[in-house]
């Protein structure tokens, strides 16, 4: 089903790291910008807990070896939603269980995982509920920082699960790819480049896909953009993680994902859309294929995104947003 003037209209985004207020403000972008489907292009959770003490009539909170005091009940539930709105998980303890979890990493995972869980489970429920009366679905999927038990929390009738999978986007097919090329980080799902390959091709050519001389009605939504493009430069990282420098500025360097470009050059995608490498914001050229990155602040509370009109024909137009 082609809508209005032949295309359909997608909003995307990627990166928001556990930030409530960008995941409200990404499912209000189908009414806000009048999109027929949202797209999510991995990294939905956060990266720390923040834990919170109750001392002596007030409050204090540890967060990266800062204390900050917390003198009322207001103050209390500001800092809070501050903390959930950065992507973080604020969690209150008494200061045995604090001292408890500080010397008992296997604890502190597991209550980590479940705070996670609570609040993916938590979005799915909201998702549905915006979205249940609008007719738009948000096609989403986790990215290489997120851990893979996740992805038993994210289905539903409105949030289809696209990691590692070909779905149906009206009339056109719409895989995902949450691994990504290994980083330095060494997260949950990076992988060698050459398995993202055999990973990538064996759902496309289950689904009937070769490689074209022609673009073929295919939307990618991989997490990892491909390689020597506007849209994989980061900061080369020094062994002890500190910024490479040149000439006094952060050394950029590509750090895409090759089997990625691969795909897009030979399959030949309508449109590739990415996210992971936070700082590389853009629109670039893979072949005949439209490859975006909208980029992410998320830890200030400001959501990037990419609105595309798309036809059988092609890309008609696009715009990266941000608000």
């Amino acid at each position: 089903m082609i809508f209005k003037n032949d295309s359909i209209r997608i909003f995307f985004s990627s990166d928001i790291h556990g930030s409530e207020v960008c995941f409200r403000k990404f499912l209000n972008a189908a009414k806000f910008y009048n999109a027929n489907a949202l797209i999510f292009g991995g990294d939905i959770t956060g990266k720390a807990l923040v834990p919170i003490l109750k001392e002596n009539g007030s409050y204090k909170s540890v967060s990266y070896g800062n204390e900050i005091k917390i003198n009322s009940e207001q103050e209390l539930q500001n800092f809070i939603k501050l903390q959930k709105d950065k992507g973080f998980y604020p969690i209150m303890l008494s200061k045995e269980e604090y001292e408890e979890l500080k010397s008992n990493k296997r604890k502190l995972d597991e209550l980590f995982k479940q705070e996670i869980i609570s609040r993916i489970e938590s979005w799915v429920k909201l998702a549905v509920e915006r979205l249940q009366s609008t007719g738009v679905k948000l096609y989403w999927e986790a990215g290489n920082d997120d851990f893979p038990e996740l992805d038993n929390y994210m289905s539903s009738d409105y949030t289809i699960l696209i990691n590692e999978r070909m779905v149906d986007l009206f009339d056109f097919k719409l895989a995902g790819l949450s691994y990504a090329n290994m980083t330095p980080w060494k997260a949950p799902r990076d992988i060698e480049d050459d398995k993202l390959l055999t990973m990538a091709t064996e759902v496309l050519k289950k689904n009937g896909f070769s490689e074209s001389e022609k673009l073929q009605e295919l939307i990618l939504a991989y997490h990892p953009p491909p390689y020597d493009t506007i849209l994989d430069l980061a900061p080369k990282l020094n062994e002890d993680f500190t910024y490479a420098r040149a000439g006094g500025q952060p050394d950029f360097i590509h750090v895409g994902s090759k089997s990625v470009r691969y795909i897009e050059e030979n399959y030949k995608p309508v449109l590739a859309l990415h996210g992971h490498i936070h700082e590389s914001k853009g629109v670039d050229k893979v072949g005949s294929t439209v490859a975006i990155n909208p980029g992410s602040e998320y830890s200030e509370g400001v959501l990037h995104g990419a609105l595309v009109n798309i036809s059988k024909k092609g890309v008609k137009s696009y715009i990266l947003t941000t608000g």
